[in-house]
């Protein structure tokens, strides 16, 4: 059994306010609860931070507290968490074979003016994943097939276990302290180079929104965020 369904824009739009709006609702999401996750976040981070936290430890709470709160509103949605050696992603529950992963941007996410990546390299499996993007998107941009793959499991779950290729869209989420607030957005990456994201087939900017000053005085002002994206290896 086969069925059609819309694939995503054309190559290289990036698409922001009503436009984004648009298009996150016809893959099921809202632009406002999307970004309300990603703040969510953050503040959860900030809240359980305390100074005698190592440096780097915030960077690792952000992604981690993100990871969770975007992957809270996925599941009310009916999308599937899966963590494919060890990475986290959500899954879509129809056949559009959807995923999305958390990682922390550089200072352009969110500013569709300028060309984002994502902050620090990832490891072999997100690598896989932006190949498959790329493959995906050079098939008819109109439609593209969905295959019906088993009886009593959804199609998402039966290409994950198969290892189908998937879209996997990228939730990028960059904190401007100087202007204190967070920039966020969900993009189809197609092209990386050493792990670092080069090319993007679609950018969906989110609507941001100041923070709440408290806490912020215990943030280091610098720390790396960290996606865990390795192979687990039986010896």
């Amino acid at each position: 059994m086969t069925e059609s369904f819309p694939l995503q824009p054309s190559p290289g739009v990036v698409l922001t306010g009503q436009a984004a709006a648009q298009q996150l609702t016809a893959m099921g999401l809202d632009a406002d609860l999307l970004a309300e996750a990603c703040h969510e976040g953050l503040q959860a981070a900030i809240n359980q931070h305390t100074p005698f936290d190592p440096v780097i430890a915030f960077g690792f709470e952000h992604w981690a507290k993100t990871v969770s709160a975007v992957r809270k509103y996925l599941d009310s949605l009916g999308w599937r968490a899966h963590d494919r050696a060890n990475a986290p992603r959500s899954v879509s529950p129809n056949e559009e074979l959807t995923a999305i992963a958390a990682m922390g941007g550089n200072a352009n996410t969110g500013n569709p003016d300028k060309r984002p990546a994502n902050a620090r390299s990832k490891g072999p499996v997100f690598r896989d994943e932006v190949d498959d993007n790329a493959d995906l998107s050079r098939i008819q941009l109109a439609h593209q097939t969905a295959l019906d793959l088993s009886e009593g499991a959804t199609t998402a779950d039966a290409a994950v276990a198969r290892g189908i290729p998937l879209h996997t869209w990228i939730l990028l989420y960059f904190w401007d302290r100087i202007e204190n607030v967070l920039r966020c957005e969900l993009s189809l990456p197609i092209a990386c180079d050493d792990g670092i994201i080069t090319q993007w087939h679609t950018r969906i900017i989110l609507p941001e929104a100041p923070l709440e000053p408290t806490g912020l005085e215990a943030i280091p002002q610098r720390g790396p965020t960290d996606d865990v994206d390795f192979d687990v290896v039986a010896l």
